[in-house]
């Protein structure tokens, strides 16, 4: 009799949830490790907590807590001579294939580009220029199911795929050089989309041109699942903008999308750098807007990082107006991920969180790796073969500390009497002594030691 009650009221609670409810999905966090093989091939080696190198760093922060890792991928990246640019369809088979041995979760980026595709920058690929709007529609199919089907055959499976990458004001826009259009009048012909308008209507070509090369993106990866005898809905589709700093803008986008007849996607992707955007209240209001206009979609912060050496001149906010604390160095750095940690607790909404090109280490032993240094990795920069993890003056590792994202919002991680290794760390990544008692972190794990 119980149990027919409890079915009962099961029954009655999920009818009367709202129709498209999201179906809850698992947190994950991670980041972007797209450069791991080129620094390997450069002779690197990534040092941890402790100073003893790490074998493999797919393993460490798998070890650390970590559950996804996204990596991108280019068109024909030899189309640009930057180093960095290097992620080809064997590249990222090799990478994403690892990933998924090491029991991660495989976002992967398409960027639609030969090279860096974000919002000033959609440069259609050398191969695709002498497409038309509607051919370009075609090839976006061919391409998505093309590289996606070679990917699940290679053994390297994405769980998400995001469809672009930052595409703020549209992809792959008709301009020579696929630069943003410098005036208002240009984005008729350049195909870019005024986010900035909150009228549909003074782009509806654009924004349906838009429309037209996501849907025909999304149909090939989800009819690449369904060709390898897979659910078509088991990949998780990311559209991904960078607006964390305009409410307006960012919520333009996906509405005159859903408008212009675009709907097939379960991810909002954000980038959030708060030296561009600005302080967590304004990526809040984002947050919030979103989740009342979109309350059936996950949102997840694809991109972040925080300075750990010297502070960018060119910023839109200073250290100053965004928090005292989050200074640029490694307990800047960690300050600001522990606030950010805590601040995303109060959106339920938000299920991922990636750090934005973690391994960095300069420009390689070899000095061929990058071009320029971020100095936002996680570990030090420079010219030696052997780079320290930036473990900040209050013990804290950053790596470990981004796991902490996983337990908010009252999602617990198995509890177990003994840890698995000789250094955990508290609630806030914080390393602790062998004879720490109470809950730490031990491999990603909360621990309960008595």
């Amino acid at each position: 009799m119980k149990r027919i009650v409890f079915f009962l009221l099961l029954s009655l609670f999920i009818g009367l949830l709202p129709i498209g409810m999201a179906t809850a999905q698992p947190r994950l966090v991670g980041g972007d490790l797209s450069m791991v093989p080129a620094y390997e091939k450069a002779g690197d080696q990534w040092l941890d907590a402790s100073g003893s190198a790490i074998a493999d760093l797919l393993a460490y922060v798998r070890s650390q807590g970590w559950t996804a890792v996204r990596v991108r991928l280019f068109v024909d990246p030899t189309q640009d001579s930057d180093p960095s640019v290097c992620q080809d369809l064997d590249y990222v088979m090799a990478l994403g294939k690892r990933v998924k041995d090491a029991g991660l979760r495989f976002m992967l980026d398409l960027h639609f580009s030969d090279t860096w595709a974000d919002p000033s920058t959609q440069k259609i690929p050398a191969s695709w220029t002498s497409h038309t709007r509607a051919a370009l529609a075609s090839q976006l199919y061919a391409y998505t199911h093309s590289v996606v089907s070679s990917l699940i055959a290679g053994g390297a499976t994405p769980d998400y795929v995001q469809i672009g990458n930052e595409i703020t004001y549209g992809l792959l826009w008709d301009t020579t050089d696929g630069r943003y259009p410098s005036s208002s009048s240009q984005y008729v012909s350049a195909g870019y989309c005024p986010t900035w308008s909150a009228t549909y209507s003074d782009g509806i070509s654009q924004w349906q041109r838009t429309a037209s090369l996501l849907n025909n993106a999304a149909h090939g990866v989800r009819q690449s699942f369904a060709d390898s005898g897979f659910d078509s809905t088991q990949v998780r589709l990311v559209v991904h903008t960078e607006m964390g700093g305009a409410t307006r803008n960012g919520d333009n986008f996906y509405r005159h999308l859903r408008t212009a007849g675009f709907d097939n996607y379960d991810v909002i992707g954000l980038s959030y750098y708060p030296f561009w955007h600005g302080p967590l209240t304004v990526l809040g209001n984002l947050l919030s807007t979103l989740k009342k206009d979109f309350g059936e979609k996950e949102i997840q912060i694809v991109e972040t990082a925080w300075y750990n050496n010297w502070y960018p001149s060119s910023a839109n906010y200073t250290i100053a107006q965004l928090n005292a604390d989050w200074t640029a160095n490694a307990q800047g750095q960690v300050n600001f991920l522990r606030d950010l940690i805590a601040y995303l607790e109060s959106y339920a909404q938000v299920t991922g969180l990636y750090y934005w090109m973690p391994e960095e280490c300069g420009n390689g032993y070899s000095q061929t790796v990058m071009r320029s240094w971020q100095n936002r990795g996680l570990w030090q920069n420079g010219s030696s073969q052997r780079h320290a993890l930036l473990v900040a003056p209050d013990g804290t590792n950053p790596v470990a500390l981004l796991s902490t994202f996983l337990h908010g919002d009252g999602i617990k991680a198995p509890l177990t009497s003994t840890p698995s290794q000789s250094v955990t760390y508290d609630l806030s990544g914080r390393r602790t002594t062998k004879s720490a008692r109470g809950l730490v972190i031990s491999s990603g794990r909360k621990v309960l030691v008595r």
